[in-house]
C-alpha cells in the first residue's frame, strides 16, 4: 500500500500462541500496540547505547536505527472489513458490542529490501567477528544492563534502508522480567538462555559497563552467565564511568521510555 507516494507493509496478527487463526480483535490490537512500543524503546535504548559509545570513545557501528511504524484502523462504518483482516462483519459487531472501542488495527512500517541480517534469535544471541555484529552483541548486553536487569531485546533483525546505508531493526522481542512485553516475551526464562552465551569483548569493555554478566536465577541466587565485563582504564574519565553508574542504576530514567 502506499502512502502518500510512500509504499507500506500493513501487519496483524493471525497466530499469538493459541493456534492459527484463533487471535480476537482486541487481541490483535494490544498484540500490535506492543510492537510499537518495543520498537520505541528499541530505539530510546539504542541512543543511549551510542551516546555512551561516544562518551567511551568505544568505536561501534553507527548504521542501526529502529523502524519506525504507524497503527491504523479500519474505518468499517457500512462496509465489510477487509478481506485481507479474515474478519467477518459479524465478528467485528460482536466485538464491538463487548468493547465499543474495539477496531481492526494494523501496524504500517515503511517497506524495505527483502535481504534480512538476522543478528540474534529469540532464545540466543551467538557471539559476532564483525563491527556490526559484535555491536548487536553489546547493544543486547548494555540495553540489558540499562534497564536495570529488567528487559533484553532478542531476535534482533535489520533491513537496509533504500538509499542510505542505515540497517533498519525492525520485528523484534523482548524479554523482562515482568513477562508481560507480548508475544515472544519468555520472561526470566528468556534472558537466561539469551545471556547465557554472551561473552564481553573489547566493545562490552570498551563501554565501560563494569557489571559481571549476572542474571538472578529462579531461586534467588545469582548464576553466571558469561564472563566478566571489567571495563578499561585508558577510555574515558572518572567522570564519565560516574555518570555511567548513575544510569546504570536510574531505574526511573530507563522506565521514561515506555
Amino acid at each position: 500500500m502506499l502512502l502518500n507516494g510512500v509504499p507500506y507493509v500493513a501487519k496483524r496478527f493471525f497466530e499469538i500462541g493459541n493456534g492459527r487463526d484463533i487471535v480476537s480483535i482486541d487481541e490483535n490490537t494490544a498484540q500490535l500496540t506492543n510492537e510499537m512500543s518495543r520498537l520505541a524503546q528499541g530505539q530510546w535504548f539504542l541512543d543511549k547505547f551510542y551516546e555512551r559509545a561516544e562518551e567511551t570513545e568505544t568505536q561501534v557501528s553507527s548504521d542501526f536505527t529502529f523502524s519506525t511504524g504507524i497503527l491504523a484502523q479500519e474505518t468499517i462504518g457500512e462496509r465489510e472489513p477487509s478481506a485481507a483482516s479474515a474478519v467477518t462483519l459479524q465478528d467485528f459487531l460482536e466485538s464491538t458490542s463487548r468493547s465499543p472501542s474495539s477496531a481492526i488495527t494494523w501496524l504500517l512500517e515503511p517497506l524495505r529490501a527483502s535481504t534480512i541480517e538476522r543478528w540474534s534469535g529469540t532464545l540466543d544471541h551467538p557471539m559476532h567477528a564483525d563491527k556490526p555484529g559484535k555491536t548487536m552483541d553489546a547493544f543486547m548486553h548494555f540495553s540489558y544492563i540499562y534497564s536495570q536487569r529488567s528487559r533484553l531485546f532478542a531476535d534482533l533483525q535489520s533491513q537496509s534502508a533504500s538509499g542510505n546505508r542505515a540497517s533498519i531493526l525492525f520485528d523484534v522481542m523482548t524479554h523482562t522480567v515482568a513477562q508481560d512485553s507480548g508475544v515472544g516475551d519468555h520472561g526470566l526464562t528468556g534472558i537466561t538462555a539469551v545471556l547465557a552465551g554472551h561473552i564481553c569483548d573489547t566493545m562490552c569493555e570498551g563501554l565501560e559497563m563494569g557489571e559481571e554478566n549476572l542474571i538472578l536465577a529462579t531461586d534467588g541466587k545469582k548464576k553466571k552467565a558469561g564472563e566478566k565485563c571489567k571495563g578499561t582504564k585508558g577510555k574515558g574519565t572518572g567522570k564519565s564511568r560516574g555518570k555511567q553508574q548513575d544510569r546504570v542504576e536510574s531505574s526511573d530514567e530507563a522506565e521514561t521510555s515506555e
